[in-house]
């Protein structure tokens, strides 16, 4: 997993708008038993992968042409060794910050 970031060009988070790139791992099974129970949770995942773009237009058109499409597909390709991809889940969202934060 540390390699994946560099399966793509030296310049992929440039050419992609990509600000921040987070990958998020659940802590051991033993210590999140008492939340699972309480919310009756589903069974534990390897992780989420969160990638920060300004916007929507950036997704269209760095992420879908040029250089930024080629770098793109760099990372599908790798993904191809690492992502179960008929149990995942790809979608793009919009933070709202409803308690705390900025």
């Amino acid at each position: 997993m540390n390699q994946h970031p560099l399966s793509a060009p030296r310049n992929a988070a440039e050419l992609l708008g990509i600000r921040k790139y987070v990958q998020v791992f659940p802590i051991p099974e033993e210590d999140n038993k008492q939340v699972k129970e309480i919310r009756d949770g589903a069974d534990e995942f390897d992780g989420v992968a969160e990638i920060w773009i300004d916007d929507l237009e950036t997704f269209t058109t760095k992420w879908k042409t040029g250089e930024g499409k080629k770098a793109f597909e760099s990372f599908l390709e790798d993904e191809k060794n690492f992502v179960d991809w008929e149990r995942s889940v790809c979608f793009l969202a919009e933070e709202k910050v409803v308690l705390g934060g900025q």
